[in-house]
């Protein structure tokens, strides 16, 4: 199909969902044709091509990045001479070909477009799918194809069958996106875990059937925490890699750093816009009460689609949403603030300081999401207003002495083998290589 076509379709799907977001059984039945109808297109334009054992495709964000696991598995592949006869392709969006194409570490790799004929050929070609998002509903896996759900953090916001409020996001209700997680673990062959908590929830969260669990679940740590975790092994890699990541983003070295990444809302979705955020921090009060010390690295959720001018800042808040690969925020960033997302939890392989700025905690728990455990039990201040972050800030050199203790009990519990060497252990079982584990 040519691209014009592919654009005019994609043009139609957009209207439609526009129209088919007031109307949930229309939509259920229209979705069910359309996934009917894409499926058999993949199922005959696959159907005579050979799973190639040697080809590795990859993809973050359905598209959207180069980072995350399987960036890391990537990277451990790269670095593998068992791989060296391997051919390995990264699936990027559109809009974003233009960003990876030359980008250099990439050099090993093959870059195709997603939703064009090029991609499906291709997903029926790899022996190897390392995915951390759901695939296509349309797309199934061969019985010789081996689809690696990486998944993208240790929840903490409910997921799929899990949430126990009926709420509506852009275009699914509750029941919806959970069967829609559900027709994904279906498909899996691994799912990679950092911890019990983590394996029994995305489990649930998925629907995985209890007899696949054993054989399907990879608990050997995230390897999205990897590069991370080497890092601060010791002061000079710390250094080091502090040093690398400053540059190449052009951050100022003479202010500490603040990193504020917030998370979406499942119900703050505006039609023609998307998903909208009316509970960010107050930058103007921070700007005025921290600025002599404090520099912001603000990265909101790529979901958000907010306009907000970084220029009224000047250089105190950062525009960090571009930075394709959140890993280098938390090697440079000196502390992180954010709400209900679970970037705290990869965050603290770091055993930096954490805040949290919950303006609307008792709304979203009841009627939004709702949590796996109490929040109030992750260490670190908890704000309400933006006069309290300022005081969290401006008390964060005694946060070891307050929260230190508890600090190491929840690393333990949910980090037990983030111990960076994660994407050697998932190679080693994905591959089936039988050699000794770390």
């Amino acid at each position: 199909m040519n691209t014009a076509k592919m654009k005019l379709r994609q043009l139609a799907r957009t209207a439609g969902k526009a129209v088919l977001r007031y109307f949930p059984k229309a939509r259920q039945k229209a979705r069910a044709k359309w996934w009917a109808h894409e499926g058999r297109t993949y199922a005959k334009l696959t159907a005579n091509i050979k799973t190639d054992p040697k080809v590795v495709v990859f993809s973050c964000f359905m598209g959207r990045s180069f980072a995350d696991s399987p960036r890391a598995i990537y990277e451990a592949l790269c670095a593998d001479s068992r791989f060296d006869d391997y051919e390995f392709w990264w699936i990027f969006r559109e809009d974003r070909l233009q960003q990876f194409q030359n980008d250099p570490r990439l050099a090993r790799a093959h870059i195709v477009q997603r939703s064009t004929e090029e991609y499906q050929r291709l997903l029926g070609c790899a022996k190897y799918w390392i995915f951390n998002a759901r695939c296509p509903e349309y797309v199934q896996p061969k019985p010789d194809q081996v689809y690696v759900q990486c998944w993208h953090g240790t929840p903490l916001k409910r997921l799929g069958y899990d949430v126990q409020v009926d709420t509506t996001n852009a275009l699914n209700t509750t029941l919806e996106l959970a069967d829609r997680f559900k027709m994904d673990s279906a498909k899996w062959s691994y799912l990679i875990s950092p911890s019990p908590f983590t394996s029994l929830h995305l489990s649930d969260a998925f629907g995985l059937e209890e007899e696949r669990r054993p054989s399907v679940v990879l608990e050997v740590g995230y390897p999205r925490n990897d590069r991370v975790a080497r890092a601060c092994e010791s002061e000079s890699s710390l250094a080091a890699a502090r040093e690398a990541v400053l540059s190449e983003l052009d951050i100022p070295r003479n202010k500490k750093l603040l990193l504020y990444a917030p998370t979406w809302r499942d119900n703050d979705y505006k039609a023609g816009i998307g998903y909208v955020q009316d509970t960010l921090i107050n930058f103007d009060l921070l700007q005025k009460e921290l600025s002599d010390e404090w520099r912001i690295l603000f990265r909101p959720h790529y979901y958000i689609a907010n306009e907000f001018d970084f220029e009224k800042y000047g250089s105190f808040v950062y525009n960090a949403a571009s930075v394709p690969d959140i890993n280098d925020l938390y090697i440079v960033a000196d502390a992180l603030m954010t709400d209900y997302s679970s970037v705290f939890f990869d965050y603290a392989v770091t055993d930096r300081p954490l805040i949290f700025y919950w303006p609307d905690f008792e709304y979203y728990d009841d009627h939004v999401r709702g949590f796996y455990f109490d929040p109030h039990k992750i260490p670190g201040p908890k704000c309400t207003t933006s006069e309290e972050v300022v005081n969290a800030v401006q008390q964060l050199n005694s946060w070891q002495t307050s929260y230190g203790e508890e600090y190491k009990r929840f690393r333990k519990y949910f980090l037990p083998k983030d111990d960076g060497h994660a994407a050697e252990r998932a190679i080693e079982h994905i591959f089936n290589l039988n050699t000794a584990q770390r």
